[in-house]
């Protein structure tokens, strides 16, 4: 009876119970505060109840900043439910900038990467392969720098921090955090605060200590880390993967808050 209930726990009520953590990062933006919601790993295959709860959500944060953090779907034929779901992010509050990265299952996929990038262009969301895109926030600059995912692509630290702008802080998206156990190149430039998923926590786990993470994910599993690279936020992301369980590890929608 203790294990059916634990199951029927983990497979219907967790996966679908979305929380929210709220993070904050001093960067100098003289009063001002901008909020930069991630989304990671939703892995749409419908527009269901965690869908749902995850537009409600934006709805009452109303960031400023939405980021798709990579595995946005896991399979090429989910184009037209990621068209769905986008549709539904522009009504979920004020109109807020969107870009997104690439993850391990927009590659294994086999989704046609030039078809996804003009579908998330027809919706005003740009996707950042090894790009940055500065921004001017209450007078200061402040670059937001997108990798290819380290797991399935290649991810290029160098032409990308060449696109930011110089001097300004950095704020880093990367799908898979196993880059972050490598020592960081001199070019590292100015990053303030790294972004990335995968994980799932595990989607079974207990704290940081999971009972499977896939390749890529290094010695991460959930949360806030210090790094070589410096402070790094791993999500757990909304979606599953594979099988769609979690225990130990509800989804989430992670906003960070820049002051």
């Amino acid at each position: 009876l203790a294990m059916a209930l634990m199951l029927g726990y983990g497979f219907i009520i967790e996966p679908r119970w979305v929380v929210l953590t709220q993070l904050q990062k001093q960067v100098g933006l003289k009063g001002a505060t901008f909020k930069i919601a991630q989304l990671s790993d939703l892995h749409l295959s419908d527009m269901g109840p965690v869908e749902e709860a995850t537009l409600n959500h934006l709805k009452v944060l109303q960031p400023d900043f939405i980021l798709l953090t990579g595995d946005v779907i896991g399979d090429r034929h989910a184009l037209t439910v990621l068209e769905d779901f986008l549709k539904s992010l522009q009504n979920a509050g004020k109109v807020a900038i969107k870009l997104a990265i690439l993850g391990n299952w927009e590659h294994w996929s086999g989704t046609d990467l030039q078809q996804l990038s003009a579908l998330y262009k027809r919706h005003q969301v740009r996707l950042l392969v090894n790009e940055c895109m500065p921004l001017v926030v209450n007078g200061v600059p402040l670059s937001v720098a997108g990798l290819d995912d380290y797991t399935a692509g290649q991810p290029d630290l160098v032409l990308t921090l060449q696109q930011c702008t110089q001097g300004a802080p950095i704020i880093m998206a990367q799908h898979s955090p196993g880059m972050f156990d490598e020592a960081p190149s001199p070019e590292l430039g100015q990053i303030v605060f790294s972004l990335a998923g995968h994980t799932h926590g595990g989607q079974v786990a207990v704290g940081k200590h999971a009972l499977y993470t896939p390749r890529g994910t290094g010695r991460y599993v959930a949360g806030s880390y210090q790094t070589a690279w410096g402070d790094l936020y791993v999500s757990r992301g909304i979606g599953t993967s594979m099988i769609p369980l979690r225990i130990g590890a509800r989804p989430e929608i992670v906003l960070l808050e820049l002051r």
